[in-house]
């Protein structure tokens, strides 16, 4: 494929992409209509992220840690910088549908100690199956990373 036709791929899927959520019985795709204990995915990309939340309601996202999607200033000017939950967020793809996930504390730990498992291996994140797996941990879930198995061709 040539860049063109990658930065189009790219810019379709951020504009279809879902938001999915992690909860104690697995992973909520909207759309789908059922809940999964594991996800076998594609990870297209990763970066940091920040969340403002009060009361339990975001009130302000940042999807690239520098920049509010939510209001028009930089993260690094905003006085409401300390109180911003730092984030991983992810697009993935399942059944070549686009997904985001926006992961905090132990689920983003997990998710860079799998990514550095797969650079020690010399494996890149971007065209490495993985299967996305959820530990419940009563009130929340955690989400965890391995490789998945490839599929045989059908």
């Amino acid at each position: 494929m040539n860049s063109a036709t990658l930065l189009l791929d790219d810019l379709f899927a951020s504009c279809l992409a879902r938001y999915a959520r992690i909860l104690p019985g697995g992973i909520e795709l909207p759309h789908h209509g059922k809940t999964l204990r594991s996800l076998p995915a594609q990870i297209r990309t990763w970066r940091p992220a920040r969340t403002l939340y009060q009361n339990k309601l975001p009130q302000c996202r940042s999807l690239n840690a520098i920049h509010s999607i939510t209001q028009d200033r930089a993260c690094i000017t905003c006085p409401m910088r300390r109180p911003c939950t730092p984030q991983i967020y992810i697009e993935l793809l399942y059944d070549h549908i686009p997904y985001r996930l926006l992961l905090a504390y132990t689920s983003a730990r997990n998710f860079l100690t799998f990514n550095a498992q797969l650079r020690r291996k010399d494996l890149a994140l971007d065209t490495t199956p993985v299967l996305l797996s959820v530990r419940d941990r009563g009130r929340w879930g955690e989400l965890c990373f391995s490789c998945a198995q490839p599929q045989p061709p059908a």
